[in-house]
C-alpha cells in the first residue's frame, strides 16, 4: 500500500488561498487570546500555542504566494503582532517542551522564526 505524501498537519490548498488579510485577522485574534491568557494565568494550553504557531506559518505561506497582498498598515500591524508573539517565548517553552522534535518532524524552515523562539531566548 503506497504511503500518502499529503501532510494532514498543514492546510490544504483551498485554505491557503484565503486572502492574507483574513489570515492576519485570524492570527491577531488568536494571538490576543493566547497573550491575554498568558498574562492572566502564566499558563497556556499546548494546543493553543501550537495553533498560534501554525496560524503564523499559514499567514507566511500565503504571503509568500502574494507578497504585496498586505497594505503598509497591515505590514506594520504584523510587525507589532510578531513582537507580541516573541513575548510568548516562555509560554512556548513551558507548554511545548518537545518543540525541537516537533519542528524536525514537520520540517519547519528556519525562515519561520516563531518556531525557534525558545532557543533564541535560552541560548547565548
Amino acid at each position: 500500500m503506497p504511503k500518502s505524501s499529503k501532510r494532514r498537519d498543514l492546510p490544504d490548498e483551498s485554505e491557503l488561498a484565503v486572502n492574507p488579510s483574513v489570515w492576519l485577522r485570524w492570527y491577531e485574534q488568536h494571538l490576543r487570546q493566547v497573550h491575554q491568557e498568558w498574562a492572566q494565568r502564566r499558563r497556556v494550553a499546548r494546543e493553543d500555542l501550537e495553533l498560534l504557531l501554525f496560524d503564523r506559518s499559514d499567514l507566511e505561506r500565503t504571503l509568500k504566494g502574494l507578497p504585496n497582498a498586505l497594505s503598509p498598515a497591515e505590514r506594520r500591524k504584523l510587525a507589532k503582532l510578531d513582537e507580541t508573539l516573541k513575548q510568548l517565548a516562555p509560554a512556548i517553552r513551558a507548554a511545548i517542551p518537545d518543540l525541537a522534535e516537533m519542528r524536525k518532524s514537520l520540517d519547519i524552515p528556519q525562515s519561520h522564526w516563531w518556531w525557534f523562539l525558545p532557543e533564541e531566548r535560552t541560548e547565548g
